[in-house]
């Protein structure tokens, strides 16, 4: 395996509470984890199968847990799909994955409020950290860069608050390029 990168995942108030003066606005800040991996038009390979193994400190219990997290597939169509296969007994996070050459995909994982609009996300503070290492059958081949969106709101239910701003910023990889 090859650690590609850090990661955190989080749904937390920006300020910790009680720090701001009364009246100001604490955002509320969604954080997510993604990784584009393409398989060059060039490769000298058709296919490449791999894993991306989620290494998290608490193995994802603490916070809301794990029923907060929703994994999701954009595939090289565009179509978003959830993976609902994150925890499956042989290891957090994607799992027997194939990308064809000439192919990109984007792997991620967020924090989720509940499925109804008057419900917040189950806990302000839940957020889970660690690193994502990548297990290909074919080294060199993939070319992965991860990246974090976050999402600020003006309250803790992402469904029913307004946007405030909203960042994607690059993650530096562990080896320093993006060719896994």
């Amino acid at each position: 395996m090859s650690v590609l990168s850090s990661f955190e995942v989080l749904a937390e108030n920006l300020v910790p509470q009680g720090i701001l003066p009364p009246g100001a606005v604490n955002p509320f800040l969604v954080q997510g984890y993604f990784v584009q991996i393409s398989l060059s038009p060039n490769a000298s390979t058709s296919s490449v199968q791999f894993n991306l193994i989620f290494q998290e400190t608490t193995g994802f219990k603490q916070g809301a847990g794990q029923s907060a997290l929703m994994a999701q597939i954009i595939d090289p169509s565009g179509t978003v799909n959830i993976y609902t296969q994150f925890f499956a007994s042989t290891g957090n996070g994607f799992l027997n994955q194939t990308i064809n050459r000439g192919q990109t995909a984007i792997y991620g994982v967020q924090v989720i409020a509940p499925p109804t609009s008057t419900e917040a996300i189950p806990q302000a503070g839940t957020g889970w950290r660690g690193t994502v290492e990548v297990n290909a059958n074919q080294s060199g081949a993939l070319i992965a860069t991860p990246t974090q969106r976050l999402v600020y709101y003006d309250n803790n239910n992402p469904l029913t608050s307004d946007v405030l701003d909203a960042v994607v910023y690059p993650v530096p990889t562990a080896g320093g390029g993006t060719v896994i």
